[in-house]
């Protein structure tokens, strides 16, 4: 049944088409998705049709998620005896063995699964997440650059490996799998704002730069992102203040958008209803800021 604090839902039919947008969208919210999806099967299962063994599965990985393993057990069972022989089903079963963080018998029936189909590409992220939890940091390097050559067009993929890169100080690694992610996908604020991070720290004048840039398009795509906008402001400062490296115009621009994001980030703070505290500490941060940006 629904937990306390949990929101009921008025009819059987929106609770399953919140299931489904938590599906589509890749939502996890597992505890909800937990909560919610017991009630539907439990009380409305016999009229979801085929789509009840859609919402078993999706409350099987919110069970493992929630570290109810049992539970996740008993929602296992019930698909094993419904699809008996199934790949899908293995699969599910393989991370029920990785919750249980029985790695090596996970990984064999993985192995198992890509014999027959080994192109695959979530049993291939399966066996990836076992060397993340594992701390096999080398391997998962390895393993991962492998799988975004065979699969370029897995983002999160691209974006985990570039993780691993940032982890190790290998940045212009990190940068050139963000990039990858970029030409894909450039509308995606998120990835310019990423771009624009791992640039920044790398450093010197020609990243600041560069980072400054996509800071710039992450605003543009993405016009309340306090990140990039805070972002906007640091690498703004960074480069107006440098006694040597950035042209005069170079520095003129940061002093432009300097004042310009730092206004604009004001206003998200005050629009968003921020406390008085919050927007002295972000007055201050920028009163610092500009001190480097005038020196």
């Amino acid at each position: 049944m629904a937990e306390s604090g949990e929101v009921l839902f008025s009819s059987w039919h929106a609770a399953r088409d919140q299931l489904r947008k938590w599906r589509e969208e890749g939502s996890k919210q597992s505890e909800r998705v937990l909560a919610l999806g017991q009630d539907l099967i439990t009380e409305q299962g016999t009229k979801l049709g085929d789509e009840l063994w859609t919402v078993y599965e999706q409350v099987f990985i919110a069970a493992l998620d929630c570290k109810q393993n049992v539970l996740a057990t008993a929602y296992l069972r019930e698909l094993s005896r419904k699809f008996p022989g199934s790949k899908r089903v293995a699969l599910l079963r393989g991370m029920s063995l990785e919750a249980l963080q029985l790695y090596d018998e996970a990984d064999k029936l993985y192995a198992e699964l890509l014999e027959h189909e080994p192109a695959n590409s979530g049993v291939h992220k399966r066996r990836l997440a076992i060397m993340k939890a594992q701390g096999q940091t080398f391997e998962l390097a390895t393993g991962l650059t492998k799988y975004v050559q065979d699969f370029r067009a897995d983002h999160d993929a691209w974006l985990e490996l570039a993780d691993v890169y940032i982890g190790n100080q290998e940045y212009g690694k990190a940068a050139f799998c963000v990039e990858e992610v970029i030409m894909a996908n450039p509308h995606h604020h998120l990835y310019h704002l990423r771009y624009a991070e791992i640039r920044q720290t790398m450093g010197g004048v020609e990243n600041l730069e560069i980072a400054r840039k996509y800071y710039s398009q992450a605003v543009n795509l993405h016009a309340t992102s306090v990140r990039a906008l805070t972002g906007l402001c640091l690498v703004c400062s960074s480069l107006a203040s440098m006694a040597k490296g950035p042209s005069s115009k170079s520095k003129k621009d940061s002093q432009r958008l300097f004042s310009w994001a730092s206004e604009r980030l004001i206003s998200v703070y005050e629009n968003q209803g921020a406390s008085e505290c919050q927007l002295q500490s972000v007055h201050a941060m920028l009163d610092c800021l500009s001190i480097a940006e005038r020196s």
